[in-house]
């Protein structure tokens, strides 16, 4: 996939919104499944958690590698259905191997956890950590 190709996130609701991002071309090095925790829920059919999960995975892989230590939390979303999250990358990394790691565990992710209400999955180079809830 190169630098201009587009992924199509389509989240799942009574619009059917489509929200077009660009892909970046990933290399990490070490996108093995290191652990995996992940919440037996799914996601319900509807719920504005798709979204606002869609927009937290890419703040975590866009901010994180830029943050003295390749570390970010944060929260996606209102009252109703909002997402939390955080990513991290090992102190070695440099914000390139960071981000590419974190962009492949951010599209990795909903198929590693089935589209899990919340999961917590561990790269070598980096992990991501996503709840329905403040954690």
């Amino acid at each position: 996939m190169d630098r201009n190709a587009c992924f199509l996130l389509v989240l799942a609701g009574v619009t059917h919104a489509c929200i077009f991002m660009t892909s970046y071309t990933v290399q990490a090095n070490n996108a093995v499944v290191l652990s995996k925790t992940c919440d037996p829920r799914g996601i319900p059919q509807g719920s504005q958690f798709w979204g606002h999960l869609g927009f937290l995975l890419e703040e975590l892989a866009a901010n994180a590698p830029y943050t003295p230590q390749l570390y970010f939390k944060t929260r996606i979303g209102g009252e109703y259905a909002p997402a939390f999250g955080e990513a991290h990358c090992q102190a070695y990394c440099s914000p390139s191997s960071c981000e590419a790691c974190l962009r492949q565990l951010s599209m990795d992710i909903w198929g590693i956890c089935y589209n899990a209400l919340g999961a917590h999955v561990e790269y070598g180079d980096c992990g991501i950590h996503y709840e329905c809830f403040y954690f």
